[in-house]
């Protein structure tokens, strides 16, 4: 059975692996284009609703539009102001070439497959204001959902719903399963869970 790892534990394996490969873009950008390939693979023939957080979640969100866009996918995409965007996210977000639309807009078409890339596993506090509200119209919508890494909202430890948490058909978590997909809410919010390598050995 393969190891189940905790928030820090994920944290301190990346870290090494940051300092072997010296950037640690590279691996934001390998996410991005290995879960985009599995997207595009799957056939879902949709339009494709992305939603991008501040975090290195969005960035990962940042890179799956624009790579889904070159295979041809008609996809909307739906991100925060260049501010919000630090270190890896704010590269992703400026190589970005498609239309940045703004949450105050967000319109979720009926037979719309959303990416769901607000929060990863290193949020830390309580899901509320805007987001708390987009994660409300995501759940209601009863469109198919794809979590990037785990539903946003859900702790990465514990699996509780911190304050909102995103209910996913399929949850694409980077290199291995973290213990929040596997243990209280978020068992039942992850959906089908698959492991996306990201090259990290």
């Amino acid at each position: 059975m393969k190891k189940i790892f905790s928030v820090q534990e994920i944290h301190n394996i990346e870290k090494k692996e940051f300092k072997k490969l010296k950037s640690s873009y590279v691996l934001m950008k390998r996410a991005g284009i290995n879960c985009a390939k599995k997207i595009y693979k799957s056939k879902l023939n949709s339009k494709f609703i992305v939603l991008c957080g501040p975090g290195n979640n969005g960035g990962d969100g940042l890179v799956i539009s624009q790579v889904l866009k070159k295979f041809n996918q008609n996809v909307i995409l739906y991100c925060l102001k260049p501010i919000a965007y630090k270190k890896d996210a704010k590269i992703a977000f400026k190589k970005n070439r498609l239309i940045k639309n703004n949450y105050n807009c967000l319109n979720i078409p009926k037979k719309s497959v959303i990416i769901d890339c607000l929060f990863g596993i290193g949020l830390n506090r309580k899901v509320k204001g805007m987001y708390k509200n987009i994660i409300k119209k995501v759940n209601k919508s009863k469109q198919y959902v794809i979590s990037i890494d785990i539903p946003s909202g859900i702790n990465g430890d514990n699996g509780k719903i911190m304050g909102e948490a995103i209910k996913a058909n399929s949850t694409y978590t980077l290199h291995a399963k973290k213990i929040g997909l596997t243990i209280n809410s978020g068992m039942k919010y992850s959906g089908k869970v698959s492991i996306i390598n990201i090259g990290i050995r």
